[in-house]
């Protein structure tokens, strides 16, 4: 998975506070304990199942750690890639919007941060200034790359 430096820092805070809430979970765990017969103990029942999620989370979140390619800025602004702003002409409607290229993890569709993996993200990167790109999704459009610029 190909992150920017600022999301895997994100993605690495996230697990170290996964593993802190850990601490905290056993020792919620052995209060509950303390309670006796663990067959009706609620407190026991949910602190475990609050375990077992945290558990999951903590791999999940070391799998991204380990896999995680991070990325800088590219050097080349001829092709839209992850970092690179990218100016387009909705051919259908002769908009022109801005999108910045992200990772999977530092998105925000609504003020033009759109992911890599989302369908406009995906279709335009690789492409070239002047190219017409089809977007596929529910309603597919063309869009034609006005301009690449690397974020600074």
């Amino acid at each position: 998975m190909k992150l920017t430096e600022g999301s895997f820092e994100i993605l690495k805070k996230r697990l170290a506070k996964a593993m802190d809430d850990d601490s905290e979970i056993i020792v919620e765990i052995e209060e509950a304990r303390k309670q006796g017969d663990l067959s009706e103990n609620a407190d026991y029942s949910a602190a475990m199942e609050k375990k077992r999620s945290n558990d999951a989370l903590i791999r999940d979140l070391r799998k991204q750690v380990e896999s995680a390619e991070v990325v800088g800025n590219p050097t080349d602004n001829s092709v839209v890639a992850i970092n690179t702003v990218v100016k387009v002409l909705k051919m259908k409607n002769n908009m022109i919007k801005t999108y910045q290229i992200g990772d999977s993890i530092n998105t925000d569709p609504d003020v033009g941060i759109i992911s890599e993996h989302s369908p406009l993200g995906q279709a335009l990167s690789g492409h070239k200034k002047g190219d017409v790109v089809n977007i596929q999704c529910r309603v597919p459009y063309n869009v034609k790359i006005l301009d690449i610029k690397t974020i600074e």
